[in-house]
This record gives structure tokens, C-alpha cells and sequence, in this order.
């Protein structure tokens, strides 16, 4: 995962787990998948990025939704959330199929204020080790 810059450790702080979504779509259906590449490469022509971040560290949980515009040169939107450890109700996964061979791997965690879902970029092993880590943390503090 890329180093952000608007994420910073705190004193004593340890990046446990780390988790980067793919902003762009969110269907496992593949014309969705299809129109949304057409519009993902008119976007990367005028330099515009979409990426979510979640960031685990043993003191806090990290969302980071991130914007960049003219190939990063750029800030764009920007939305940094802080979770307390002990607001969060319950971490998983979920899978979306379409036509049968199509796949979507979702990371999700329940918080007191709704459901966060990220479109998981990477492998279902990569998302269940993720998810463990994440779940162990938030375990910790009840």
C-alpha cells in the first residue's frame, strides 16, 4: 500500500493492518464493470484517482477516502475518519458473484454510525488475513 500523507503515527503507534479499495466500482456485474472501466480511463486521461484506505494500528482504526486530480499533482476530495476501537460492532467480508465467474471481494465493518464497505483490492486470503487482524484488534478492547 502507498504511504499517505494524510495519515501520520502517533506516538507509539504500530501499523497492524492495512487495507486499499478500489473506489471506481462496486458491481461484480461486468457491463457495470464494463462502463465503469470506460469512465475509470477517461478519468486517469484527465488525471483524476479514486482510493479508500483502511488503516489498523494498535491504537486506533483509519479510514481514508482519497481524491487526487492531474495525476496526483493535485489535492482533491479528501474525507479522514478516525474509529474508535470500541465503536466498531463487528469486521467481515463478503463476495458478490455475476454469471458465475464474475467475483467482487468486500471488506465490511460495522460501526455505531452505519456500514463501511470497500471494494477489496487483492485475493480472498489476502482480505480473510485482513479481516482477522482487524477483528483481533477490535476484540482487544471489549
Amino acid at each position: 500500500m502507498a504511504r499517505l500523507k494524510e495519515f501520520t503515527l502517533m506516538e507509539g503507534e504500530t501499523i497492524l493492518a492495512e487495507i486499499e479499495g478500489d473506489a471506481y466500482n462496486d458491481s461484480p456485474n461486468p457491463i457495470v464493470q464494463l462502463i465503469t472501466a470506460f469512465l475509470k480511463v477517461f478519468w486517469l486521461i484527465l488525471g483524476i484517482k479514486l482510493r479508500t484506505y483502511i488503516i489498523a494500528t494498535n491504537l486506533r482504526i483509519v479510514q481514508v477516502d482519497k481524491k487526487t486530480i492531474f495525476w496526483g499533482m493535485l489535492p482533491g476530495d479528501t474525507c479522514v475518519i478516525t474509529l474508535n476501537k470500541a465503536s466498531i460492532q463487528s469486521v467481515g467480508y463478503a463476495m458478490a458473484t455475476s454469471f458465475f465467474i464474475f467475483r467482487k471481494f468486500y471488506f465490511l465493518m460495522a460501526n455505531m454510525s452505519g456500514l463501511i464497505r470497500i471494494t477489496y483490492k487483492g485475493n480472498e486470503k489476502q482480505l480473510i488475513e485482513a479481516c482477522n487482524q482487524i477483528d483481533k484488534i477490535v476484540c482487544e478492547v471489549k
